[in-house]
């Protein structure tokens, strides 16, 4: 079956192979023997395209659209726009002080080609009437779509190449705010899979410790929806999982192929945290296993981060604002922790460094507060400002190019690459927005 991270070539499918006339020789005699086979004018030729061709193109003709959207092709351009093609994109937010009430006007997702470039170039933009889009956190990337998940619940996904915009369903109702999502592909099943957590109820109890403290006691529930699979009995609704063995906490999750890892609550005291663990959801089987956080901490603190390098799990520890610690988690039955490098910012950071992956393999980049970017070399630990987001110049590719100056903005950095794959089948009723 063919993963999300499969470099070999899909096969191409068996059809009759019908011969096609090339430009150079329309012109010509009909007795012309100037012809190119199907299967070398689109898995050779078109395939190299961008997205926006190809989507011009899916209107030459049924036959051509029945191939351009196949899977088969799909995918492979996908592999090859990973190789070529590969960049970030920027979805800046603004802060807010009441993150329940607020709401944003219009989501804007830019492009950006980090050390070659200041300036991001707008590649979609949706807007929200009457009300808005509620305050998100970090956006997901897999595979060309980007799932925007907002705090209050609100899930909505994206391919900002083919303009396709849809918002989730809505999932079990839960007692407590702050949901995180998370989003990503299963090789097992050719399927994309979102899942979320929820807090079906709580309670506080007295410890019988003379302190007059309290614990807390949840009930949580966990939950998937699945899409993108061969199969026109797709239900679009969320299915329930296993409950996870701790509740997790409301903070961003790592998705690598086939699994998602989650950080959760394993026992608090006096309203203090003592003790988080790391759960890893199987996609295979839908369950989950238990395993410890990395020796530098007992649990995932408020200037700590979960992110993924290299097709691993990474945590990057934080003991001071000036300081990182990078470690590297080997997969398995059990999680193997290692140090990979220990950093000095040149920026104190205020809240979080966050990681992620470069096209070179011996560098990172690292997002200090959303506010700055910096490239990392893993051999020397050497760090290069990549840019100041103030200084970021914003193009809306009509004529009006912008700086965020002094506001207070967070700029998320995801790692991207554009593709063809679409989110709803064309048999299912999608939200598109072509507004650009």
């Amino acid at each position: 079956m063919l993963t999300g991270n499969n470099d070999m070539k899909p096969p191409i499918p068996k059809r009759p192979r019908r011969m096609a006339m090339s430009p150079e020789s329309a012109p010509l005699a009909s007795g012309s023997s100037s012809f190119i086979p199907d299967d070398i004018i689109f898995f050779q030729i078109l395939v190299l395209l961008p997205v926006k061709s190809l989507v011009r193109f899916q209107t030459v003709c049924k036959s051509w659209r029945t191939t351009l959207t196949s899977i088969s092709f799909v995918r492979w351009h996908l592999e090859l726009s990973k190789r070529t093609r590969s960049t970030m994109v920027l979805v800046p937010r603004k802060y807010q002080e009441d993150r329940r009430k607020a709401c944003s006007r219009l989501l804007s997702i830019f492009s950006f080609q980090p050390g070659e470039s200041k300036c991001a170039e707008l590649i979609f933009r949706k807007e929200f009437h009457p009300y808005g889009i509620p305050v998100f956190s970090i956006p997901l990337h897999c595979d060309g779509l980007i799932l925007i998940p907002c705090i209050m619940g609100k899930i909505f996904i994206c391919n900002p190449a083919t303009r396709e915009f849809v918002e989730l369903p809505p999932g079990s109702p839960s007692v407590l705010f702050e949901h995180r999502v998370a989003f990503g592909f299963d090789p097992w099943s050719g399927t994309y899979k979102v899942a979320r957590h929820f807090i079906r109820s709580y309670r506080d109890t007295l410890q019988i410790d003379g302190e007059g403290g309290t614990t807390r006691e949840y009930s949580s529930g966990h939950e998937i929806l699945t899409f993108g699979g061969d199969s026109k009995e797709e239900a679009w609704v969320w299915k329930a999982t296993v409950d996870p063995p701790y509740p997790i906490k409301a903070r961003t999750p790592i998705c690598l192929p086939g699994v998602f890892f989650w950080s959760a609550l394993k026992s608090m005291a006096h309203g203090k945290v003592i003790s988080n663990v790391i759960l890893r959801f199987s996609l295979l089987d839908e369950t989950f296993t238990v395993h410890p956080n990395p020796p530098c901490s007992d649990h995932l603190g408020k200037n700590d981060a979960l992110s993924a390098l290299g097709g691993k799990l990474c945590y990057i520890h934080s003991p001071t604002p000036w300081e990182i610690a990078i470690w590297l988690a080997e997969d398995g039955p059990n999680l193997t922790w290692s140090l990979c490098r220990r950093v000095s910012l040149p920026i104190p950071r205020n809240l979080l460094a966050f990681a992620c992956a470069s096209t070179d393999p011996d560098k990172i980049f690292l997002s200090i507060d959303a506010r700055y970017l910096l490239r990392c070399d893993l051999h020397d630990e050497s760090l290069e400002e990549i840019i100041n987001m103030r200084d970021m110049l914003y193009d809306l590719r009509n004529g009006r190019k912008f700086t965020i100056g002094s506001l207070l903005v967070a700029h998320y950095m995801v790692p991207f690459v554009e593709s063809l794959l679409r989110i709803r089948s064309s048999y299912q009723q999608a939200i598109i927005s072509y507004v650009m």
